[in-house]
């Protein structure tokens, strides 16, 4: 894409983006519960990473960046493309085996690895006012969490979506560090097209007994997750991270389990309580105070991992 200079704060059209990916993101869990009963879940999330692929690739095109790195960053690509077909792998997993409204909170533990490893490894600091708003965020997501935790119910779904909240605030942070080496587009792309035969062949080891029902409700399900999601929402999500401090990003990603929950009881009946409202309040103030922090960044002009050469 066009050269941008990264800021140490977000704008308005950094918010504004954020939040329609985190309303893209919001569905993502509801449309796996559509998808799910009919097809498999890691077979799911192979078709996803597929569909997907084409419009990464317009957006490499469109951004002028190759399809694919050197091939001396073909190792670091791969561990790219394992955490891929791991959180998504386990996300849709666990949300099969639970409920559109929780998954979509469980996934959002991702800002509370994001924050600190950001302030620790990539020197984005945030002053009085921002952390106070990451703990009131953090605040609106276990006012979130208690109201599923005391219905009660199976938890081992729960624990794997809690897994690839995990797995994905650490890819955030390996994203940001791989971005001066391997453009955003361009690994977004490549650890796609890898990602495709990677869940393929996991979905053969674990769901060989597995029955497929192409219902058209699981099938606009799954098509919903690879376009809107892993197309154009992640293809966005890199764009801003190459952009804007990853640590305000992440507060911002909050929303998402908002818009979840909201879906999930539109869409699929699951109940709006009380808890939503107090811990909408709550995460909505967090996001206020981040994203007003002036609190000077350290953007350093080249991160890189360990080991590795700028190009």
């Amino acid at each position: 894409m066009p050269e941008t200079r990264p800021t140490d704060r977000l704008d308005a059209l950094g918010v504004a983006v954020a939040v329609f990916c985190c309303a893209l993101w919001g569905g993502n869990a509801v449309a796996a519960r559509f998808a799910i009963p009919d097809i498999p879940p890691i077979a799911s999330s192979a078709m996803r990473f597929a569909l997907g692929v084409p419009i990464i690739g317009l957006f490499c095109v469109w951004a002028k960046e190759p399809l694919w790195p050197a091939r001396k960053y073909l190792p670091l690509l791969m561990l790219h493309s394992i955490l891929a077909s791991l959180q998504i792998g386990a996300f849709n997993w666990g949300t099969g085996h639970g409920e559109a409204g929780r998954s979509s909170v469980y996934i959002n533990i991702h800002p509370l690895v994001v924050a600190p490893l950001a302030w620790a490894v990539l020197g984005e600091r945030l002053g009085v006012r921002g952390i106070f708003g990451l703990a009131s965020a953090v605040a609106g997501v276990a006012v979130l969490l208690s109201e599923p935790l005391r219905r009660g119910g199976g938890m081992t779904g729960d624990a794997v979506v809690l897994l690839a909240g995990l797995v994905f605030g650490v890819q955030t942070i390996a994203q940001k560090l791989t971005f001066p080496v391997i453009p955003p587009t361009t690994l977004l792309f490549s650890q796609s097209v890898l990602a495709v035969p990677l869940s393929a062949a996991a979905s053969l080891a674990f769901e060989r007994g597995d029955s497929y029902t192409f219902s058209s409700t699981a099938v606009w399900a799954v098509v919903y997750q690879g376009l809107a999601v892993s197309g154009l929402c992640f293809t966005l999500w890199m764009l801003l991270l190459r952009r804007y401090p990853a640590g305000r990003l992440a507060t911002l990603a909050f929303l998402t389990p908002l818009f979840g929950v909201a879906l999930g009881h539109l869409l699929r009946g699951e109940p709006l309580t009380a808890a939503l409202m107090a811990g909408g309040a709550l995460v909505g103030l967090g996001i206020y105070l981040v994203a007003s922090d002036r609190t000077a960044h350290h953007q350093p002009a080249d991160i890189g991992l360990p080991g590795e050469d700028a190009p």
